[in-house]
């Protein structure tokens, strides 16, 4: 007799798929996105300046840029994304900043941008950046880290896309950053031909003239794509502390070997540091080079010549800070290629939607406004243990977190789901950006 073998068979709860009346939001953080839009007074610096339209009919300004700086930070990708916030009825009862632009229109308005609308919507930056940093205690010192990165472009037809040196088709823009906050400072759109240097000496003065108010000191910190002695100059005519890694060319490789081993300061373990006068051919004087020599390990393996084998890395400067804290202090710019990171991956800025070149700078413009809000928010706002975290993190902790608008007479209510673990946060940071007052 066969034994018939029991099968549990787990009924599926039948699903119904309905269209309801209430009034749900899935960015309910947003909310801090606009309250704190609204105390810096970003629209009316934005409609003050920036005058792209032909026509006062329609949409502002501030709306075209803040709806696309939102759409960025709660997670956009393209242009097309902006439907997503568009569409959904409930966002418009806490977004006080106009309609969010249709994705044609939103094209439209950035192909209208020239050279001459990008200043004046990187002047509002100026303006907002200052706004932030004088409601706090002057800095004794901002360094400024400026770097460039490659966008790779799919296709030949949008401008400025062009061979670069790393054999890919690409944008080329560079960028500058503040050490101490981690604020994006100031971007400019490239061809992707050009080479690292190309208009750093101008990058470095508008850098400069955004901050040299905000700080006793003014540093800047370059890798050796910006060793040229223009970039020198430059520094030096405005007064900025400046380092940058140097090429090893044979004549200064020359002069470092000759250095006596007395002259070496060990500051690690197979680490020294020394320094020496040195002037680079067709450079109008000597500078300061500091050098960090590490020991590489040889395997173990003992020999009777001594064969050790040294790595270098070569800094010109017109500090005075002893070696053994120059170096380090400049090795830390290698954080900047993680804020370029949190650029593309965070805001997806390494990708540009426009035919036109100028309309993909306004783009990245843009994307800095964003980046610059949630910079913001995070320093201002936000509970200590989120100072750090990445806007993945931040926008589904705090932006991108879904709510009930309930209105009242009065007032409108987000209510958000119960035993949502982050909700005390999110009060706790709607709370502290009510309670700013910008001047």
């Amino acid at each position: 007799m066969k034994k018939i073998k029991k099968v549990n068979v787990t009924r599926r709860i039948k699903v119904v798929l309905e269209e309801g009346k209430d009034s749900l939001i899935s960015y309910g953080g947003g909310l801090l996105i606009d309250e704190f839009i609204r105390k810096l007074g970003l629209p009316e610096m934005i409609d003050s300046a920036v005058k792209v339209k032909k026509r006062e009919s329609g949409f502002k300004e501030s709306e075209a840029v803040l709806g696309l700086a939102v759409s960025m930070i709660t997670g956009s990708t393209c242009l097309d994304d902006l439907v997503v916030l568009r569409e959904e009825e409930a966002f418009k009862e806490i977004w006080r900043h106009g309609d969010i632009p249709h994705p044609t229109t939103m094209g439209d308005f950035l192909r209208r941008f020239d050279l001459g609308h990008i200043r004046q919507l990187e002047s509002v930056l100026t303006r907002a950046f200052r706004t932030v940093y004088a409601n706090g205690e002057r800095m004794q010192a901002i360094t400024i880290d400026i770097d460039s990165t490659l966008d790779e472009v799919h296709g030949s037809k949008k401008e400025g896309a062009k061979w670069a040196y790393t054999g890919i088709r690409a944008l080329h823009p560079i960028m500058g950053f503040i050490r101490e906050t981690g604020d994006w400072l100031h971007s400019r759109l490239r061809s992707g031909n050009v080479h690292t240097s190309e208009g750093a000496v101008s990058f470095i003065r508008e850098c400069y003239h955004k901050v040299k108010d905000l700080a006793d000191t003014v540093y800047v910190c370059m890798d050796s794509g910006f060793y040229d002695k223009e970039i020198v100059a430059e520094c030096e005519r405005l007064g900025i502390g400046f380092s940058i890694t140097g090429d090893q060319t044979a004549p200064v490789m020359r002069a470092v070997q000759a250095l006596s081993e007395n002259q070496w300061i060990k500051i690690e373990d197979r680490v020294w540091v020394s320094e020496l006068a040195y002037q680079p051919i067709k450079w109008p004087k000597a500078y300061r080079f500091v050098v960090r020599r590490e020991e590489i390990p040889s395997g173990g393996q003992m020999t009777l010549l001594d064969d050790t084998v040294y790595r270098y890395h070569i800094i010109v400067t017109n500090r005075n800070d002893p070696a053994k804290e120059l170096v380090p202090f400049h090795l830390d710019r290698a954080i900047v290629e993680n804020l370029i990171k949190e650029t593309k991956y965070g805001l997806s800025l390494d990708r540009f939607p426009c035919q036109e070149f100028h309309a993909n700078w306004a783009y990245l413009t843009i994307g800095m406004l964003a980046y610059s809000i949630v910079s913001w928010i995070k320093r201002l706002a936000l509970p200590s243990m989120y100072k750090k975290k990445l806007l993945k993190a931040l926008r589904y902790r705090f932006f991108n977190v879904a709510a009930r608008v309930v209105r009242h007479s009065r007032k409108i209510a987000l209510r958000f789901a119960q035993g949502v673990h982050r909700f005390n946060d999110i009060m706790f940071a709607y709370e502290r950006i009510v309670s700013l007052s910008f001047h």
